[in-house]
């Protein structure tokens, strides 16, 4: 659709590239993509994609004279590519559509071959510099055969101003390196008189034509200043924790080694910096322990801003730093408020609300530590006994102290070589959680650990970090209090009763997250694991309280995410595995068969299996209540597996804001995984696997309100393995349920799966 053209004249409607010659698939594609970017606003056709169809908006009008200049940019840019015996051509077809005359540009493009390096030598001033550029040549970007591209170049001399300035040449800087490179073979202009050898020089012409070849010189320039090729050596540190506050009586100066710390108020305590200097007195001068050094103070979060400033002593080796800080505001305090909303024809209106408040304290005990305190409340509000009422409710407390260094005696090496950030945690949390007429859950823990993140080695090119947490040791007690409705359910049902219990878990939980893709965000993935063990030591202590209360078990669980996004849709995949398992060790056999109910995992929801409510699905392919006699509202396993999928495409925009829409697929269950922990068709098997397995379909539709996004998703199951005895002629079977009986609503914050 074309909308405000030009009337009674041709407009550009399209325009074409073709690349001809030999060139591989790969790199005639990769051609084409830098082409297009080469052409003139004058001859493009901008496109406004809809849901179904584009629409080309006041297209320009066919000038010819304004092709030229979109020639000379693709000239200009496959000789930056390598390729200096190109030709372009041009044609355009007029076609008439009712009124429009509608232009079509066609470029072809003839590279011909491209042109490559046939000798690569570097030559620096002075042996140190060449010593150091010649031990780093297998790190070189750019190697002999390959082509003579300026991108590569340029990123081959950026790298050596790196490891100069890597090793100690503070001052040298890029523009002190150039490239000296010719084409011609002196050797073929040296007249011979032998025949044979006439011959041999004419077929090397011939080849030279056919493969063209160049040799590079990477050189610096004449040397004006000394000072820039001079290897400089660690000095002294002048640190201002309150930038420019640091005249007037109130003056407080401390001397630490090579460190000052100078300040008016006594804000910060002086020890807390050397640790977090990472350029040691008298070492060679290193970019990257400099820019580790400022990354690190940036990412403790007591200061704004950090500046570091270089130094150098006059006619000296040496060079000296001043760190200028910028507080940030101590305290802040934060709200925050979740919603979920599920519908369903059988159960009623499920409808989930969090509310939290937070205070954060950014210089806890003036040592830059970290301390957050928040109180959560959330409530599920259903359909129940008695008409729509309260649920569930629960409310906790967490109260976090982040110390921006690595407490633990005797591994200072670690800390000088791990490249990453790094936090030691302290956490204390408290929750009640009510569970209307079936249980009052009362939780208490306490965990120290550790926080580390870093950067993959090749960061630029795939985005790859790393992120992992440790909690050594992790104290949980849980305190349960039955109500009678549980009662009843546990005599009713005895296989439920060793699931809800309360208990002690002495544990070390493991978390690592992996997030990485291409730098222009066409592809993300995440890469996500948790491990968690309890009582393996802490279980070889015998008394009567560990032996009543303590859990031993190892539970480990692993998610992946990938995205791939193109210009108007998007399309995710997920994966999750997840088993715990109770060990026999365990001394007190009602807690032997599961795991703790608060530990064991669940399907459902508006982010997990949205055809089913929460908590609602599984386990295996058990037909039981969700009310009245022999029924238990909550279905738990020891196992998951789940797999999702969903494509997204915008929609249309509502007062500016961008509603798309969704259409997805969920195949996933939880089970048990000891044969006395449940019924038979609860225990997972892998023969039973396709049976077992439930599936939902549906779609949605996304509010993107810029801060948080409000999602509707409507699904319908397609195969499910636990109904309600009432259903129980729809299962394991494909569209069975009517449409009405088989849908599930959704209302939930933010995106599933991650992305």
């Amino acid at each position: 659709m074309v909308k405000k053209h030009p009337k009674d004249a041709p407009f550009v409607f399209e325009t074409r590239i073709k690349v001809g010659d030999a060139v591989t698939k790969d790199e005639k594609a990769r051609l084409e993509a830098g082409l297009y970017e080469q052409l003139d606003d004058s001859i493009q056709s901008r496109k406004v994609d809809k849901v179904l169809w584009a629409v080309i908006k006041s297209p320009p009008r066919l000038d010819t004279a304004q092709i030229s200049q979109s020639i000379q940019n693709m000239h200009y840019y496959l000789n930056a590519e390598g390729y200096f015996r190109d030709s372009i051509s041009y044609s355009t077809a007029v076609k008439k559509v009712d009124d429009q005359q509608r232009a079509t540009i066609q470029f072809y493009v003839w590279p011909r071959q491209v042109t490559r390096i046939d000798s690569l030598t570097y030559v620096l001033p002075g042996d140190s510099l060449q010593k150091v550029t010649d031990a780093s040549l297998q790190n070189a970007l750019i190697k002999k055969g390959n082509p003579f591209a300026q991108g590569p170049i340029s990123s081959e001399m950026d790298r050596l101003v790196e490891l100069y300035r890597n090793n100690g040449y503070l001052r040298f800087s890029r523009g002190l390196l150039f490239g000296l490179w010719d084409t011609l073979d002196v050797s073929l202009l040296e007249p011979t008189l032998d025949p044979l050898e006439q011959v041999a020089q004419l077929e090397r012409l011939k080849n030279r034509r056919l493969n063209p070849t160049a040799n590079l010189e990477i050189r610096t320039r004449p040397i004006e200043d000394s000072a820039a090729i001079r290897k400089y050596y660690v000095g002294n540190f002048t640190v201002y924790p309150n930038s420019n506050d640091t005249t007037g009586a109130g003056r407080k100066e401390a001397v630490l080694g090579n460190v000052t710390v100078i300040q008016n108020k006594y804000a910060f305590k002086p020890k807390i910096f050397p640790p977090n200097i990472y350029l040691k007195k008298g070492d060679p001068y290193d970019q990257r322990r400099y820019i580790r050094t400022l990354n690190r103070f940036n990412n403790i979060g007591s200061w704004r801003m950090v500046d570091i400033a270089q130094l150098p002593r006059d006619n000296q080796d040496t060079v000296d730093f001043a760190i200028r800080m910028l507080p940030a505001k101590k305290y802040n305090f934060t709200t925050n408020v979740e919603g979920s909303f599920s519908q369903s024809v059988l159960s009623g209106n499920f409808v989930g609300l969090g509310f939290s408040l937070g205070l954060q304290n950014r210089n806890f005990a003036r040592a830059a530590n970290l301390m957050s305190t928040n109180v959560n409340y959330l409530v599920e509000l259903g359909r129940f006994t008695g008409g729509d009422i309260i649920q569930t409710q629960q409310f906790s407390a967490t109260n976090t102290i982040s110390y921006p260094r690595f407490i633990f005696p005797g591994l200072q090496g670690f800390k000088d070589n791990f490249r990453g950030n790094f936090r030691s945690l302290f956490i204390v949390s408290g929750a009640s959680t009510e569970r209307r007429y079936l249980f009052n859950l009362t939780s208490f823990s306490s965990s120290w650990g550790y926080e580390f993140g870093w950067r993959g080695r090749d960061y630029i090119r795939n985005n790859r970090t790393f992120n992992l947490s440790i909690k050594i040791p992790n104290i949980e007690y849980s305190y349960l209090i039955r109500r009678d409705s549980l009662d009843k359910m546990i005599a009713q049902n005895p296989s439920i009763k060793n699931l809800f219990s309360d208990g002690l878990i002495t544990s070390t939980i493991a978390k690592f997250i992996m997030p990485w893709g291409d730098v222009n965000g066409r592809n993300t993935n995440v890469l996500r694991a948790n491990f968690e063990e309890s009582g393996l030591l802490t279980g070889l202590i015998r008394n009567s309280f560990m032996d009543q209360h303590l859990y031993r078990f190892a539970k480990l669980d692993v998610e992946y995410a990938k995205l791939y996004k193109w210009t108007k849709t998007s399309l995710v995949l997920r994966g999750f595995a997840g088993a715990g398992y109770e060990l026999e060790s365990t001394a007190n056999p009602d807690k032997r068969t599961q795991l703790p109910f608060f530990k064991q995992y669940y399907s459902g929801g508006p982010n997990s299996m949205r055809a089913w409510q929460l908590r609602r699905l599984g386990p295996g392919s058990t037909i039981k209540s969700f009310q009245g006699s022999y029924s238990f509202p909550d279905r738990f396993g020891d196992m998951q597996l789940e797999a999702n999928i969903e494509y997204r495409m915008p929609l249309f925009k509502m007062g500016g804001i961008p509603v798309n829409g969704a259409v997805f697929t969920d195949v996933g269950n939880v089970w048990l995984l000891k044969k006395e922990a449940g019924l038979e068709d609860e225990i997972f098997k892998l023969g039973r696997l396709g049976t077992d397995l439930a599936v939902g379909s549906g779609a949605g539709v996304r509010v993107d309100l810029g801060f948080f996004v409000i999602r509707l998703d409507y699904a319908y199951k397609v195969k499910d393995p636990s109904p309600s005895p009432d259903n129980v002629s729809y299962r394991n079977k494909l569209f069975a349920y009517p449409f009405i009986k088989g849908s599930q609503l959704q209302i939930g914050i933010g995106y599933p799966f991650i992305f």
